[in-house]
């Protein structure tokens, strides 16, 4: 056999062993694989997400009809999600997947590297729109128009350990708030022109570098968050806030910052701490 007629036989068997994997995973009960997949999560997240309807895509991705999010005081509906491995990094002998998860108010594209005990998460761009927010995430009746956008990277070099670096980034575009209470108050429609917020994680302590609002209300915030690897909910708040309401609403705020325990100074600011947790959070002004 001449090598041409030995070339023509190998990749013979290389397409024939692939549409074969290909078959199996197109057919792979989806029942099973849900279950499967379900299983490494909770062992991952603690039981705090859960998926339903996973089936393969091809040529080799996982498309799952439903991603749902535990927050503690309920579930939050997190939507689709396409996740597409990355094979590249199999050759380093790493374990890496593009993860792209879409609802109504969500959208956004994170890539996720596993090595050894450690894993690399890096979310270049996540999408939030205000105005299509669940009610279940609303503290009260408030309609929101805007933007805002995240980026983040985190770097764990040991899973059981949480997080041991990274950096967090989250800015939006001009934001409308509206709703009864605000109208109640006189505050409607309420404008911040820009938020943003730049935090660093080290040793699953989150601190908070530079951040602003600016608007009808000005505020700025300093602090941190103590990350427990097992239970974000749990996750102790040290966080000291100040805000300036601006001229055209201060007659009105003030009186609103009094009610809630503030000492409003001349020019209107006041400042409170948030303490407690994530999923119990405590304001004292």
């Amino acid at each position: 056999m001449n090598r041409q007629a030995i070339l023509r036989s190998i990749v013979y068997v290389v397409l024939f062993l692939f549409f074969t994997l290909l078959f199996m995973l197109l057919n792979y009960p989806s029942e099973r694989l849900t279950d499967q997949v379900n299983g490494l999560l909770f062992a991952a997240s603690e039981g705090a997400v859960s998926v339903e309807n996973v089936r393969f895509k091809p040529p080799l991705s996982l498309e799952v009809g439903k991603v749902t999010l535990d927050v503690g005081q309920g579930s939050v509906d997190m939507g689709r999600a396409v996740v597409g491995m990355r094979f590249l990094s199999l050759l380093s002998g790493n374990k890496g997947a593009d993860v792209r998860l879409e609802n109504p108010w969500l959208d956004s594209s994170l890539t996720v590297v596993s090595s050894g005990e450690g894993w690399d998460l890096d979310a270049r761009r996540i999408e939030i729109d205000l105005s299509e927010l669940p009610e279940d995430i609303m503290p009260f009746s408030l309609r929101l128009k805007g933007k805002v956008g995240v980026s983040l990277n985190l770097l764990s070099t040991d899973a059981s350990k949480g997080v041991s670096s990274g950096a967090v980034r989250i800015t939006s575009e001009p934001i409308e708030m509206s709703g009864d209470l605000l109208e109640t108050l006189g505050l409607a429609p309420f404008h911040i022109s820009s938020l943003m917020a730049v935090a660093t994680v080290k040793d699953n302590i989150l601190t908070l570098g530079e951040n602003a609002i600016e608007g009808d209300l000005a505020g700025t915030a300093r602090g941190d968050i103590r990350i427990p690897p097992a239970n974000f909910m749990a996750s102790r708040l040290n966080i000291t806030v100040e805000l300036t309401p601006g001229p055209e609403y201060r007659e009105r705020l003030v009186p609103v910052f009094t009610l809630m325990g503030a000492r409003p100074r001349a020019d209107g600011s006041v400042s409170f701490k948030v303490r407690g947790t994530v999923g119990e959070p405590a304001v004292t002004m």
